[in-house]
């Protein structure tokens, strides 16, 4: 049996198709399956479908900019340590009394790479946790033990271990402290 729809010839499809109307949009058929009636589940079906698609689209947009944003994090995260040790470095320096010529020349150039390296950090959005004389939060800073401290108000950091690291407010390294407490008063009797 011959389709009666089916054209014979290439010239036939080709005239058939100039008058056939431009292919649906998905926003026609949707609108097409509302004139045909509140009832039809298939609309409902595609509409749901059509923002479950949207939906993704944002989320693995938003996912690829996260990515992307926050590439580097392994990588400047395994720099701090590196940091860490310049700081230490220049803090036993600045203990030397006297330094000879050497030594002093020694100091200055750890001092141009620590300087470096903190710019290598702000370049990528990386900032220091502020800790020394600030509250102590929980959120961004790791305790690492209370100390009895008459200068500083209770909850205050007295000493910093080690500085912490936040990247495009996301916590890279939290910074170890030590937080003052109230001192107990000693009862005399």
């Amino acid at each position: 049996m011959d389709d009666p729809k089916k054209p014979e010839s290439f010239e036939e499809e080709a005239e058939a198709f100039q008058e056939d109307p431009a292919p649906p949009t998905p926003e026609g058929d949707v609108e097409e399956a509302g004139k045909e009636g509140e009832e039809n589940p298939w609309r409902e079906k595609y509409i749901r479908l059509l923002a479950d698609f949207d939906n993704y689209r944002k989320r693995m947009a938003r996912e690829q900019e996260e990515s992307r944003k926050f590439a580097n994090e392994s990588l400047l995260k395994a720099f701090l340590p590196i940091l860490d040790n310049l700081e230490r470095a220049l803090f036993h320096f600045g203990k030397v009394s006297s330094p000879s010529p050497e030594l002093k020349a020694l100091a200055d150039g750890v001092k141009l790479t620590e300087k470096q390296f903190l710019e290598l950090l702000e370049k990528n959005h990386v900032t220091r946790v502020p800790a020394q004389g600030s509250v102590f939060d929980p959120n961004v800073h790791e305790a690492m033990g209370f100390s009895p401290s008459e200068g500083f108000e209770e909850g205050a950091i007295v000493d910093v271990y080690q500085q912490g690291y936040m990247m495009q407010g996301r916590l890279l390294r939290p910074a170890l402290v030590t937080v003052a407490q109230k001192k107990e008063e000693q009862s005399g009797s």
